[in-house]
């Protein structure tokens, strides 16, 4: 199975969110958009003019920050809402000296907060001491990840007839099993019914992230409630007292 570096990891999901008037410039063939928020895999932006792209489109284009740094940008659509695109970048991170110059420049030249948090809730960068409490709750409920024993797995129904394992569920994703059979496309969309091990269904819709070894990821366009994820952790403690992933 692929191991992911910690250090790889905290670049990927350290975020920085942006106040209006410091939001930098995404340029996509003669358009500008506002960046809300960037990390080293992903972008989300307000498209502020142009034809919105659908979710699985390629888009290309580059990154400008405030004090002057870019950023050529290749990136795939997982999440369109409104005029909010998110963008996630599977091929080329934004470098971690760019973000880090960027807040260092933003705490510098603005009262402004520049919220900056990561998946463990403990900041990266010397510079990090802002995030809220809100931030925080935040990125727990997307980063908290349940782990299943192989005797405990949930089921992802699909199409109403198929049955996959699931190894491990955040609010915002999932991983499964799909051996002997077809792989899904990348960034395809997926929609089924995810059964938990705490007598909880849930109706999920997705976008193919990564598909490898016969395990499937999904980014999920809609949470699983944090409470649900609590209850199935207490499930794991209470029934598998000595797992540990």
């Amino acid at each position: 199975m692929l191991t992911i570096p910690i250090e790889k990891e905290r670049r990927e999901y350290y975020r920085l969110q942006f106040p209006p008037a410091k939001r930098p410039q995404l340029l996509i063939n003669k358009d500008s958009h506002a960046v809300i928020d960037c990390s080293a895999r992903g972008i989300r932006y307000a498209a502020l003019s142009g034809t919105l792209p659908a979710p699985g489109e390629q888009v290309t284009g580059l990154l400008r920050f405030r004090h002057g740094a870019q950023a050529p940008i290749l990136g795939v659509v997982i999440r369109a809402e409104g005029d909010e695109i998110v963008l996630y970048l599977p091929n080329r991170e934004i470098p971690s000296t760019l973000l880090r110059s960027e807040e260092r420049h933003l705490l510098k030249a603005s009262e402004d907060v520049v919220k900056t948090t990561d998946r463990n809730l403990t900041p990266i960068l010397p510079d990090s001491s802002s995030a809220t409490d809100s931030a925080e709750g935040a990125e727990r409920r997307e980063f908290h990840r349940i782990y299943y024993p192989m005797t405990a797995y949930p089921s992802l129904f699909l199409e109403k007839k198929k049955a996959f394992m699931v190894m491990d569920v955040s609010a915002r994703g999932l991983r499964y099993a799909a051996p002997k059979t077809p792989a899904p496309h990348l960034y395809q969309l997926i929609k089924g019914t995810l059964h938990l091990r705490y007598n909880t269904q849930i109706n999920i819709e997705g976008t193919v992230i990564r598909a490898q070894d016969d395990e499937i990821a999904l980014y999920l366009h809609q949470e699983i409630p944090f409470n649900i994820l609590l209850a199935e952790q207490r499930y794991l403690h209470k029934n598998y007292p000595m797992w540990s992933p």
